[in-house]
């Protein structure tokens, strides 16, 4: 174990993470965006969000490299949000997985967005749908070790992001993430507090018809600072 990256992964969530603790501290949260369509019938889904996971009007500083090849596109994803300490007042990375660029908008503008496809803040992972945004994209999870493994997009079984219930509470896992389409997509271990992907490929079917399959290498995926977390390395394709 590492205690410094243990330490540090599990203070933000100690803070600010489990069941929305955190919710009414904040006293600079922005105005809400536009009530978007949503399961919760007239509940605003941002309204249920912890503080650390509030809606900031700014860009991510995060980059995306990625190159491909035979088909398959890999790299890196900073989904760090300034680290740690100052994540709360750091925005998510919007990516998309068609071009595989970075979507330089804020979380406010994003909710009505149909430029991303999935958006990175630390161990939160999302999907433009739902209670995240209205670009009608759903994610299925395939039980699979690696990416060639998935051929075809699934027939059944994909789902939106639902983190608001029918009360406007926040639906969380359980280390304090809103929920999404791609589910509880890591172990976490309680002892080491590293975050370890999950064998699965997640497939994300766009309202165009078109899919693309996505597999998370590693939460740790920067190599000259093992320690750091929330830099992801990942690779994906187009089906």
């Amino acid at each position: 174990m590492n205690g410094s990256r243990g330490w540090l992964f599990l203070s933000v969530f100690s803070v600010c993470g489990l069941a929305a603790a955190c919710d009414n501290e904040s006293s600079d949260t922005p105005d809400a965006a536009p009530l978007i369509d949503s399961p919760t019938g007239g509940c605003d889904p941002a309204t249920v969000l912890p503080s650390n996971f509030r809606p900031i009007p700014s860009t991510s500083a995060g980059m995306v490299q990625v190159t491909t090849a035979a088909g398959v596109t890999s790299g890196t994803v900073d989904g760090t949000a300034g680290g740690v300490v100052n994540s709360a007042d750091n925005p998510y990375l919007y990516l998309d997985l068609k071009t595989g660029i970075k979507v330089a908008i804020n979380d406010l503008d994003a909710r009505s967005s149909m430029a991303w496809d999935i958006a990175l803040k630390r161990a939160s992972l999302r999907v433009n749908s739902g209670d995240s945004g209205t670009g009608g994209r759903k994610l299925a999870v395939v039980q699979a070790t690696t990416l060639a493994e998935v051929t075809a997009p699934p027939a059944s079984g994909y789902n939106v992001d639902d983190f608001a219930d029918a009360a406007c509470m926040l639906i969380a896992l359980p280390i304090g993430d809103p929920m999404s389409a791609f589910g509880e997509w890591y172990a976490y271990d309680t002892m080491t507090h590293v975050v370890t992907p999950k064998s699965e490929v997640y497939v994300l079917e766009r309202p165009d018809g078109s899919h693309t399959a996505l597999r998370v290498i590693t939460y740790y995926g920067d190599t000259a600072n093992p320690m750091r977390g929330a830099f992801y390395r990942v690779e994906w394709k187009q089906l």
